[in-house]
């Protein structure tokens, strides 16, 4: 009896390992409850077809045919597409259930939105209301229409008080809006002041074009005030002409000090002298002024010419972080070293900790002449090499020792992976994944994951590594803290590309991966605020160019989210960037961030390359050269070629190039 029992339960036993061991030898296929005759490729041809029956109208066949796939991870996709399809046809009943069944995915809140949306649209109120909950899902349209939904079913104070609340916001509402806004307007809710309101917030944020349009609004007394504020807004140099500057009332002087706070960023000399002559005159809240100071104060410390000026701020200048930290850079930059470490000692203490004023500490103590400074200084040093970062790298330079990677591979199992494979939320993305379905398979991974714990958003991350999914690998890594894992944060991906493209431009191929690394953490279709698209993040005219230059095929922007031909086109154009300034990774890359005229202005060879870094003009591009020289030799070490920091020939390109413990 027991023989027999043992027995069973080996056999069970080495199923089970059979099963994975199968799995283990798809890596790309979900074990699943899929049959042994239909492959997961089948199915989602089965689920292409089944998306056009649902779209050409065929519902009865989709009806007929859906229970195939009831096991498919995508099933609940099907369903959601059949929905809203027919979405006015569909009742309360069918919308909750939908709801509850798959509340486990973000197709629940995208399907209550779109069916209150087509309510909204049809007026009905009553049903409308009952299912609006408020959530901060709910999109601008779904606010409108319950505000109006509110009034319509009588609840008029919260009616009105919504409609108060959608007005005063600093952006354009949608068309939506537009009907509870006629009632709130015709019920005395567009009071003078509250026009006056929502204009200036436009204003303040930069709406400007939403402000022009609010003009409409503003009563007639109120409209040469909001000539002004916008005048001092598009050009704040008027200030400096204009024969007055305002009355003293409150709206007076949130005009004159925007005024002078745009005009810091243009001119701060003048915004100062301003600044000191209306200052006795207005009555300004002293922590405006205190502001506005010091606004002008970092402006005027990061100009030479305006340095001087900074003596006559009344206000003391170490209270100010970003000031103390503008006169420092000024100080590195005129390589004025004894006042620097002087502003080193006036930053807080958290700051003098971070490995960006370490690293300046010690390079001041190294070159101080004093025995004691100098052996501070190689302490510091010593412990910044112990740092995988842009200074630890600089100090283990100074001091000729090797970069500590610090690279301490997370533990993950195989049965680890697999398990969290299998998972509904995660089979679901990868499915999206593998369609090529990116914004719903993003969606889908986030809302999966939102609340892993640290390691199990490491073990998706190697789910994701394992697919080929570099991106959301990356973040899973970054959204668990996991920086000491480098394989998955720093893949070799699209390695053929990168290496066909970097051996065509004659440019290091560790580079050109460690831009689109930094670039969009190789993501094919990523697209910036600014349209840059794909992997190495071009503007479509710049590609444009270079593929003419190049004599590269560029037919639509939508290649711009292939990989291999975004690839060709930005290592065309890092080439570009790479011959322009003399082989110099270090002016190229800036000159990739931010123009290569800029860095044309900003380049000064009589600066040590440290110095020169460290006080490029805009933050971002100086945070942006740091990360690539980093990621650079990160990935020189993954392909075994064991690259510096920077070339030899880079540092001769700026004065000081043997940066050792000699100091300045």
């Amino acid at each position: 009896m027991h023989l027999l029992r043992n027995s069973s339960l080996l056999i069970v036993h080495l199923f089970v390992l059979w099963a994975l061991s199968a799995t283990a030898l798809g890596s790309f296929n979900f074990s699943g409850d899929q049959t042994a005759t239909e492959s997961r490729y089948e199915q989602r041809e089965r689920y292409k077809t089944l998306l056009y029956q649902i779209k050409t109208n065929q519902h009865s066949r989709y009806e007929s045919n859906k229970a195939e796939l009831a096991n498919y991870p995508l099933y609940p996709y099907l369903e959601y597409q059949s929905l809203i399809h027919r979405l006015s046809r569909q009742s309360p009943a069918d919308v909750n259930e939908f709801v509850d069944q798959y509340s486990d995915t973000p197709l629940a809140s995208q399907l209550m939105q779109n069916w209150l949306y087509s309510l909204g649209k049809k007026g009905d109120w009553r049903t409308f209301i009952s299912h609006y909950d408020g959530s901060a899902n709910n999109t601008k349209e779904n606010a409108c229409f319950h505000a109006y939904a509110l009034w319509r079913s009588e609840h008029v104070e919260r009616a009105l008080q919504a409609a108060t609340d959608l007005w005063l916001v600093a952006y354009s509402q949608p068309d939506e809006c537009d009907p509870i806004f006629k009632v709130w307007r015709n019920n005395g809710g567009l009071s003078r002041e509250i026009a006056w309101q929502r204009y200036e917030n436009a204003i303040m944020a930069n709406e400007v074009t939403l402000a022009n349009y609010l003009e409409r609004y503003l009563s007639r007394e109120d409209k040469s005030t909001a000539a002004r504020l916008k005048s001092f807004h598009v050009q704040p140099k008027r200030l400096i002409s204009e024969k007055s500057t305002g009355p003293d009332t409150p709206r007076g002087r949130r005009i004159l000090a925007h005024g002078i706070e745009r005009l810091a960023k243009q001119d701060s000399a003048a915004a100062l002298k301003i600044l000191k002559n209306v200052a006795p005159q207005y009555q300004f809240d002293p922590h405006v002024l205190t502001h506005l100071y010091n606004l002008i104060g970092v402006r005027l410390a990061r100009n030479i010419d305006t340095l001087p000026l900074l003596e006559s701020l009344t206000i003391d200048l170490t209270e100010d972080q970003d000031l103390v930290v503008a006169q420092l850079l000024t100080q590195i930059k005129q390589l004025n070293w004894r006042s620097a470490l002087i502003y080193l000692k006036l930053l807080n203490e958290e700051a003098q900790q971070s490995l960006r004023w370490q690293y300046w500490q010690g390079r001041i103590l190294l070159g101080s002449g004093s025995d004691a400074d100098v052996q501070q200084g190689r302490e510091i040093f010593q412990s910044l090499a112990q740092e995988r970062s842009f200074y630890g790298f600089l100090a283990a330079d100074a001091l000729e020792l090797p970069y500590n990677y610090e690279d301490a591979p997370e533990t993950i199992t195989h049965e680890q992976v697999h398990a969290l494979e299998e998972t509904p939320g995660v089979q679901r993305s990868l499915e999206l994944f593998a369609l090529g379905e990116m914004t719903r398979a993003r969606r889908e991974w986030r809302f999966t994951t939102q609340d892993f714990s640290n390691i199990e958003l490491r073990i998706a991350a190697r789910v994701a590594e394992k697919w080929g999914w570099h991106n959301q690998a990356i973040r899973s890594m970054i959204t668990a803290k996991a920086w000491d894992d480098l394989a998955p944060r720093f893949p070799l991906a699209y390695q053929d590309n990168f290496i066909a493209g970097s051996r065509t431009e004659d440019i290091p191929v560790t580079w050109s991966m460690a831009i689109a690394r930094q670039e969009s953490a190789f993501m094919p279709d990523a697209k910036s605020s600014a349209g840059a698209l794909g992997l190495m993040q071009l503007m479509p005219a710049t590609a444009r160019q270079v593929a003419k230059e190049s004599r590269i095929s560029l037919r639509s922007n939508n290649q711009l989210t292939d990989p291999p031909t975004n690839i060709k086109l930005g290592t065309a154009y890092l080439g570009k960037m790479f011959r322009q300034f003399n082989h110099n990774r270090i002016l190229a890359s800036a000159a990739y961030n931010a123009g290569p005229n800029r860095v044309k202005n900003w380049l000064d060879p009589s600066l040590p390359l440290d110095v020169w870094i460290e006080t490029i003009p805009f933050s971002e591009t100086r945070k942006y050269v740091q990360n690539v020289l980093v990621f650079s030799s990160i990935y020189s070490r993954k392909l075994d070629q064991r690259e510096p920091l920077i070339f030899a020939h880079e540092r001769r390109d700026f004065s000081n190039p043997e940066l050792s413990l000699i100091g300045p």
